[in-house]
């Protein structure tokens, strides 16, 4: 899929949002909504490509649900970095 420039920054702010986690400088009820709000702005059409993003995400959402702010980088590392890798491949 090829992504209109403004669909690439929001992509991008993704990343920078889970980066922006990992240091201690986002919430994790902030992320969570922060990257599905990044999705719907993108307008994204491709629904092959939405789907994959929401079986990513839905992992996340499952620990907001569960554990909201008081999750731990380590019960969510796997699923974040599962995440990021997603979301650099179609980068690429």
């Amino acid at each position: 899929m090829q992504f209109n420039e403004h669909q690439t920054r929001l992509w991008i702010s993704m990343l920078k949002s889970i980066e922006s986690f990992r240091k201690g400088e986002l919430h994790f009820f902030n992320l969570v909504g922060t990257l599905e709000g990044a999705l719907y702005a993108g307008e994204f059409k491709d629904k092959e490509l939405i789907d994959k993003w929401y079986d990513f995400w839905g992992e996340l959402e499952i620990w907001n649900a569960t554990k909201g702010d008081n999750v731990t980088i380590e019960d969510v590392n796997q699923d974040l970095s599962n995440m990021e890798s997603f979301l650099k491949n179609f980068l690429l």
